[in-house]
């Protein structure tokens, strides 16, 4: 049951959320009663970055949010969730310590396991805010859906020891995450579940299989492929002694 506290705070989000009229201002206030709404999730809201993030044991999860360019006072406000990504503190530090076996990334990707489009897995992205009376009604239907859509994505590289079976397909694509989730595992001591990664994606077919076939060559010949490139993970299996 909620505190008198607790409802107050409801009440005052709800209060701004309706009253405000600028498009950035009743923006902000719609990412802080996502955040509300999310609170029993773990999740809080970070005005400058427009995000919904939540830590634990050194695990990032971020939620971005994006208001339309096209949002006018009267006319139209509208914002949607843009992408997810998680980040992983001890990854970061295992590819600090691992420079010469891993790829070069932007400092700020350091730490990255996996990241989507919002849009590559929903086409329910946006919410309308156009009209007071109907915000929180508006606002509610996305928090509802990034509960059925996003947090299971979050929870499918949760856990390191089920994470091969639980990613989805998407983000072993050639230019995909699975060097970064490959690199994760490693990190961990998970060297058989990195070759269950391994098999995976190799059984996901021809195009998979030529990429890390001409992976594995570039680590034998001493070269190093680019960040997202469908060599990656070839040359991560060679050059980590995973095959």
């Amino acid at each position: 049951m909620a505190t008198n506290e607790q409802e107050r705070s409801a009440a005052h989000l709800a209060e701004r959320l309706i009253g405000l009229e600028g498009p950035k201002e009743v923006f902000l206030a719609a990412g802080e009663w996502m955040a509300y709404r999310l609170e029993s999730d773990g999740f809080r809201w970070l005005n400058g970055r427009t995000s919904l993030e939540r830590r634990l044991d050194g695990r990032l999860e971020r939620m971005r949010l994006e208001g339309s360019r096209w949002n006018k006072a009267g006319k139209l406000i509208e914002f949607s969730i843009a992408s997810l990504e998680v980040f992983d503190e001890e990854l970061q530090a295992w590819r600090r310590l691992n420079a010469d076996r891993t790829v070069e990334r932007p400092g700020s990707m350091e730490g990255i396991v996996c990241a989507t489009s919002f849009l590559d897995i929903s086409r329910e992205t946006k919410a309308i805010i156009t009209l007071p009376v109907s915000r929180l009604a508006a606002v509610d239907r996305l928090y509802e859906h990034a509960r059925e859509v996003a947090l299971p994505w979050f929870r499918s590289s949760e856990d390191p020891e089920g994470l091969a079976a639980a990613v989805p397909d998407a983000l072993l694509r050639p230019t995909g995450f699975a060097q970064d989730l490959l690199e994760l595992l490693v990190s961990r001591g998970l060297s058989e579940e990195a070759r269950s990664l391994i098999q995976r994606v190799l059984a996901l077919g021809e195009s998979h299989r030529d990429s890390f076939t001409e992976g594995r060559d570039l680590a034998i010949n001493g070269e190093r492929p680019l960040w997202h490139s469908p060599q990656s993970l070839g040359w991560s299996s060679e050059v980590l002694g995973l095959i």
